[in-house]
C-alpha cells in the first residue's frame, strides 16, 4: 500500500474511532432522556424494520453492548432477526454463509476480517452462528472502495469481474453529510490535509460504501420481508440518519428506521445524533 493509500485508510478510519479505553455505559431514549437497559432497549426495538447501531470502532465496551443488545433482540424476535455488519464485504458473502453454517474451518484465513474482529466482533458472529441466525455481509470490498479514492472519484476501470459487488448505484450528496465529512477530514486531527479534488474522491469512496451497505440491507430486507436486521457500523455512517442510514431511507422509505449513537457521559446535555443513546466513558 503506497503513502497515499495509507493516509486515505487512516483518514476514513478517523470518521469512527474514539480515544482510549471505555468504561461503564448505558442505553437511554433520546426524545425522553429515560435510561433504559438493553430488554428495554430491544422491546421499544421491536416496531423497527431495521435498527443502526453506531459504534467507535475502537471502543470494547461499546461492542459489548452490542452483544448485550443483540442477545436482548433475539429474545425479543428470535428466529425473526438478522444481523447485518459494515465489517464484512459483499464478496465474501457465501463465505460467511459456510462458516454459519459449519462447512468453512479457515473462515478468517479467506475473509479479511478486521484486526479487531477476535475481540469485539466474533462474540456477535458467534452468537448468530449458534442462534442460526443470518449475518449479512454488508459493504463494499475494500479494493473497490480504495480504487474510487484513488482514481479522482471514478468507477471506471473496476474489472468486470468485480462489478458484481459494486453498488447499482452510487451518489455523493451535497448537504449536511457532505459538510461534516469535510470538516472531520480538514480538523487538526486528520493525518494529512488533502487537496479538493482528492478530498472529493476520498468522500465519493465513502458514500460508495453506504450506497453498498444500504443496498445490501434493502435486498435483505425485501426477500425477508418479516425479518427484523440490526445493523452495526461506525456511528459516521448512520449518525443523525445520514450516510448509509439516508440512503436506505431513499431507497426503501416504507421502513421504519432506528438509529443508536454513542456519546460520553461528559456530553451530557448534548442532542444526540440518534433515536437512542448508547453511553460510555473514556479514560
Amino acid at each position: 500500500m503506497n503513502k497515499f493509500m495509507k493516509t486515505i485508510a487512516l483518514s476514513m478510519a478517523m470518521l469512527c474511532l474514539g480515544a482510549g479505553a471505555a468504561g461503564a455505559a448505558q442505553f437511554s431514549d433520546a426524545q425522553s432522556g429515560k435510561n433504559l437497559t438493553a430488554a428495554q432497549l430491544a422491546s421499544k426495538l421491536q416496531k423497527y424494520d431495521v435498527v443502526f447501531f453506531g459504534e467507535y470502532h475502537d471502543q470494547s465496551e461499546i461492542h459489548q453492548y452490542e452483544l448485550e443488545l443483540l442477545e436482548a433482540m433475539y429474545k425479543a424476535k428470535g428466529k425473526k432477526l438478522a444481523l447485518s455488519m459494515e465489517m464484512f464485504e459483499a464478496d465474501n458473502q457465501d463465505k460467511l454463509n459456510k462458516f454459519l453454517a459449519g462447512t468453512l474451518e479457515n473462515f478468517l484465513a479467506v475473509s479479511r476480517p478486521w484486526p479487531n474482529y477476535g475481540t469485539d466482533y466474533a462474540p456477535l458472529v458467534n452468537f448468530a452462528k449458534e442462534k442460526k441466525m443470518p449475518v449479512i455481509a454488508a459493504n463494499v470490498p475494500r479494493f473497490l472502495a480504495a480504487h474510487v479514492a484513488k482514481n479522482n472519484a471514478s468507477t471506471e476501470g473496476v474489472e468486470a469481474q468485480y462489478q458484481q459487488w459494486m453498488p447499482k448505484h452510487t451518489y455523493a450528496p451535497e448537504g449536511a453529510y457532505k459538510d461534516k465529512f469535510y470538516a472531520q477530514m480538514n480538523s487538526p486531527a486528520a493525518p494529512m490535509k488533502m487537496p479538493p479534488a482528492r478530498l472529493a474522491a476520498v468522500y465519493a469512496a465513502q458514500c460508495l460504501k453506504d450506497d453498498k451497505m444500504a443496498e445490501s440491507i434493502a435486498a435483505f430486507a425485501d426477500a425477508h420481508q418479516n425479518m427484523q436486521i440490526l445493523h452495526i457500523n461506525g456511528c459516521f455512517h448512520s449518525d443523525a440518519h445520514l450516510g448509509t442510514t439516508q440512503k436506505l431511507e431513499a431507497l426503501r422509505p416504507e421502513l421504519k428506521i432506528a438509529v443508536i449513537t454513542p456519546l460520553e457521559r461528559k456530553q451530557k446535555g448534548e442532542k444526540p445524533a440518534g433515536d437512542f443513546v448508547v453511553w460510555f466513558d473514556r479514560k
